[in-house]
């Protein structure tokens, strides 16, 4: 019987070692989602939040997609150092409205009044909430490091 209940053991503890370094997702324990998931998710909310008619969903999804998919790319080039920061932003914030002005046009003003509200709440919630919009963040060895811009 202790020659059956050894090895058993073993073989546990081994499959609890491998699953502990397996470790988590990357993102804080967030797992990645794809452009499509993400326009779908976004697309789903938006369609409860603002009582979107099914016509309308069917235009924002599109829409959410190709923003997601800009962003990525450009988020892409950012965390590879490819690009230049500032130049990026731009181009983030130029994604934005083309992407709002395309949003404008399937939605009602009130639709699209309320979104943007959402967004700003968002915004302001989120890690940062802007404040370190021209501080630097930088990752090493998967602890990040962060410097706030002083003003002096």
């Amino acid at each position: 019987m202790k020659k059956f209940l050894l090895p058993l053991l073993a073989l546990a503890l081994s499959a609890t070692a491998a699953s502990a370094q397996a470790g988590p997702p990357q993102d804080g324990g967030r797992p990645r989602r794809t452009p499509e998931e993400m326009a779908a998710r976004q697309t789903e909310g938006l369609t409860k939040q603002l009582g979107l008619s099914a016509d309308q969903s069917a235009k924002v999804q599109p829409i959410l997609l190709a923003r997601d998919q800009e962003m990525m790319a450009m988020r892409g080039q950012m965390q590879a150092g490819t690009a230049d920061r500032r130049q990026l932003r731009d181009q983030m914030m130029a994604g934005r409205a083309k992407y709002d002005d395309q949003l404008k046009a399937v939605l009602t003003p009130d639709q699209f009044a309320k979104m943007q509200t959402l967004e700003a709440s968002r915004r302001q919630r989120g890690p940062g909430a802007m404040e370190m919009q021209d501080g630097k963040v930088k990752k090493k060895d998967g602890k990040l490091k962060i410097k706030a811009k002083t003003d002096s």
